[in-house]
């Protein structure tokens, strides 16, 4: 449970991270990190096998989530600046 709580706190800074260029991805995960603290505080309360999959399965969509704002945060430039490097070399 400890990776998943330290993950936690990854995820939800997230947000933080897309907010200035990429607001509505950055808007569309708040509600998935409020659930995943949610579900993952009813499981240390109350341990259930419907409250754990549920709460695993919260924190694998948003640990893809975080991975695609990592590729399009840092990822996407690197590919565009690629890409206009290998076109400028065509018309020359």
């Amino acid at each position: 449970m400890g990776i998943f709580f330290f993950y936690m706190f990854v995820a939800s800074a997230t947000p933080l991270f897309l907010w200035l260029e990429h607001h509505k991805i950055a808007v569309a995960s708040i509600p998935g990190i409020f659930l995943m603290w949610i579900l993952g505080s009813i499981y240390i309360i109350s341990p259930s096998i419907w409250i754990e999959a549920t709460f695993i399965v919260t924190f694998a969509v948003n640990v893809m989530l975080a991975h695609y704002a990592a590729i399009v945060l840092y990822g996407m430039p690197l590919f565009k600046q690629k890409r206009l490097l290998r076109n400028s070399k065509r018309l020359v």
